[in-house]
């Protein structure tokens, strides 16, 4: 009566929506922190190998190239991580929230470093200029937040309120809590009730449209870093330390055919290693 029904209807839309959508945040936050755990694991393998074909004399001038290039990743890498470090440091610091309180004072304290770091690295690249470490207070807070929303940004839904609040939620990395919807108010009169509980039940399923437009693009980045996280572990898995580590020391000149199609091979996929590190999701 009265518009009841339509509401009750509409908000539980809206619940079965926002329950989907939270699924879909921790499913893809994750695979991100499962991917950085990849990636750290990848990074330590490419240095291994990188101390063991340097140390091979005689190897072609083609290798100085390839791994100049591995070298270079790995620095980015680093700097990303380092970067992100900075960043949650200084904004948990604050005490504010990365979406200035939107978002039901979660903040980025809330979350785990390396599933901050899992998020970072999969969706943010080291920013240029100077560093939040080389900045103090204010300044400091302030390009934080800035990087941090950047990196998060792409997430948010173009258009209205609820656009606007799933922005926020994934500016302060922590779901989409505390969209709109309220329950009816009491002690009004029979119209007002009825106009209120149409007007929450419109309310309701516009935020639905617009949580399940944000789970969409969840799952879409979601299935983009499983993939890569597939990529990553499969080239790893092409390269066998102990095999690797038995050249350390050698000439390059005295291996056989065999053995140096098998280095070369080792520097092309650790090359393609060592880009993956900073592939980042889009």
């Amino acid at each position: 009566m009265f518009n009841n029904s339509l509401k009750k209807e509409a908000l539980s839309i809206h619940e079965k929506a926002l329950k989907e959508y939270n699924q879909s945040y921790q499913r893809m936050t994750d695979w991100a922190e499962t991917l950085y755990t990849h990636r750290v694991e990848a990074e330590n393998q490419i240095k291994k190998i990188e101390l063991v074909i340097n140390s091979v004399a005689n190897t072609p001038k083609e290798y100085d190239t390839k791994m100049g290039n591995v070298r270079q990743q790995l620095i980015n890498f680093r700097k990303t991580r380092e970067y992100a470090q900075e960043a949650y440091d200084a904004a948990a610091k604050a005490g504010k929230n990365i979406a200035g309180g939107a978002a039901a004072g979660l903040g980025v304290a809330a979350m785990a470093p390396t599933a901050l770091m899992g998020i970072a690295t999969t969706f943010g690249t080291a920013a240029t200029g100077t560093a939040i470490s080389a900045l103090s207070g204010a300044a400091a807070q302030k390009a934080a937040v800035a990087w941090l929303g950047r990196t998060f940004a792409s997430f948010a839904v173009t258009g209205g309120t609820a656009g606007m609040a799933a922005g926020n939620a994934f500016l302060a990395l922590a779901g989409p809590v505390g969209w709109g919807i309220t329950a009816a108010s009491t002690g009004v009169s029979l119209i007002t009730m009825t106009n209120k509980n149409k007007e929450i039940a419109d309310k309701a399923v516009s935020e639905a449209k617009e949580i399940i437009k944000a789970r969409g693009s969840l799952d879409e980045s979601a299935t983009k870093i499983l993939h890569l996280s597939m990529r990553t572990t499969a080239i790893a898995k092409q390269l066998p330390i102990e095999r690797i580590e038995s050249f350390m020391n050698a000439d390059y000149k005295n291996l056989s055919g065999e053995d140096q199609y098998f280095l070369g091979q080792t520097v092309d996929l650790v090359e393609t290693l060592s880009v993956l590190l900073n592939e980042t999701v889009s």
